[in-house]
């Protein structure tokens, strides 16, 4: 498998920073009439929600350049705990609402994106670490 070019670790930092600051500005501005409100039967904001944290997870575990477990975990208990910080504070803005339904769907996001990272790391020459759902060979 070709690996992909190396990224400076500053540049793949502030790849998921600027994905938290873009989550952050869409999720507290006052929402506009421009988008539809339902896409194939679904709300948009579940795509919105979905491609964002998922992306926001897939983000950090780039950022870390890692893809075990350990690091896994923690992009997306970030990624969770970012998501449910953000539903906080569109509870404290008059035209945004908190839901616990979007911080679940964040969750749910975030597991997927570190899992796709998961898949494409080693196009980034990052080693998986030990797989956690199989026992090394003894």
């Amino acid at each position: 498998m070709q690996r992909l070019p190396d990224v400076p670790t500053p540049l793949r930092r502030a790849v998921a920073v600027c994905c938290a600051v873009a989550i952050l500005s869409g999720s507290l501005l006052e929402p506009g009439d421009g988008v539809p409100r339902r896409l194939l039967g679904i709300d948009v904001s579940v795509y919105f929600h979905a491609v964002a944290y998922a992306g926001l997870a897939g983000a950090i575990g780039y950022a870390a350049l890692s893809a075990d477990r350990r690091t896994l975990l923690a992009a997306a208990a970030i990624a969770t705990v970012y998501g449910a910080g953000i539903e906080v504070l569109q509870g404290l803005v008059s035209y945004r609402t908190m839901a616990a339904t979007d911080a679940l769907l964040n969750a749910i996001a975030a597991a997927g994106g570190t899992v796709c990272w998961w898949l494409i790391a080693p196009r980034f020459g990052v080693d998986r670490g030990p797989r956690p759902f199989f026992r090394p060979p003894e």
